[in-house]
């Protein structure tokens, strides 16, 4: 058996969903990772590390990258905000779930972005280059939101943009050294629950870390 087929056995035992299973099995992450790096995709030993992707970015994990798709409970049809493209992998994942057109990607930096376009030519996703930190007003309301960069607060134009029990799942800083995986579910009283502790990158923008 192959180090990439014992990779699959093993996040088959962890994702709950089959359809973000499914997308698993057909997105191949190798596409998506720079050169220098592609024999890390699949690597055992990397599950849980972050790999370069620019100079000035990583990856997101693999484990914790599917963790958070699995926890947005993504459906067929479902429209999400992605905040924070990087190399486009996650967000190839997700539109295989719920369709490349319902799919809105925001990336800050610009090297992040023109990967993401060329590594997601061949998916109908709406790809935009600005301030994730404040959402995309012109596509909401969103079935989920999923972000890739630790807010400094509650994020809560992000919130605003969410459809009533809509669920985000983003990172937050529980204080200046610490930051906390959250899941929310938008309602009359929000629905929050913290999911891990974790270590990202800060949200870029008005509403994120803007210096």
């Amino acid at each position: 058996m192959s180090e990439k087929e014992e990779v699959f056995n093993y996040f088959s035992r962890l994702i709950n969903s089959k359809e973000l299973l499914d997308a698993f099995k057909r997105v191949d992450r190798i596409k998506f990772i720079p050169e220098p790096f592609k024999s890390l995709a699949y690597s055992k030993d990397y599950l849980d590390k972050a790999i370069p992707i620019t100079k000035n970015y990583n990856t997101t994990a693999l484990s914790l990258g599917i963790m958070m798709l699995d926890l947005l409970q993504l459906r067929s049809g479902d429209k999400v905000l992605e905040i924070g493209t990087g190399s486009g992998y996650y967000t190839a994942l997700i539109a295989e779930v719920v369709g490349g057109e319902n799919v809105y990607s925001m990336e800050y930096d610009i090297e992040a972005y023109s990967l993401a376009r060329a590594n997601l030519s061949g998916y109908a996703i709406n790809l935009i280059l600005g301030d994730g930190s404040i959402g995309y007003e012109k596509a909401k309301p969103y079935d989920k939101i999923v972000v890739w960069a630790a807010s400094p607060t509650f994020p809560y134009a992000l919130y605003a943009q969410l459809r009533d029990r809509g669920i985000m799942v983003v990172p937050i800083a529980d204080s200046e050294n610490k930051q906390g995986l959250y899941k929310i579910v938008k309602g009359n009283e929000a629905f929050i629950v913290k999911v891990s502790d974790v270590i990202f990158s800060r949200l870029r923008g008005l509403c994120g870390y803007w210096y």
